[in-house]
């Protein structure tokens, strides 16, 4: 259920250069190198604005699904439901 953090986490090491090496794909590293052309994001702006997205719905997507495995395999929950 905590696939959203995890995914979540590992870009944040990679935006931080602590993650994987250089040349594999990961979002923290994409947003890392876009880092170089922050001065003209007015040009630039979706070498940002997509990777940030894409790692946004990826996170929202698995928090959502086990949002619903929690809600469907909780015991607990099912009693209180009558």
């Amino acid at each position: 259920m905590d696939i959203g953090s995890y995914a979540l986490s590992f870009a944040a090491l990679a935006f931080l250069g602590i993650g994987v090496e250089i040349g594999y794909a990961d979002w923290g590293q994409l947003l890392s190198f876009a880092r170089n052309w922050i001065t003209s994001l007015v040009d630039y702006w979706y070498i940002v604005v997509w990777p940030g997205l894409a790692l946004v719905l990826f996170v929202l997507a698995w928090n959502l699904v086990g949002d619903a495995f929690r809600d469907a395999l909780d015991p607990r929950m099912r009693s209180v439901r009558r």
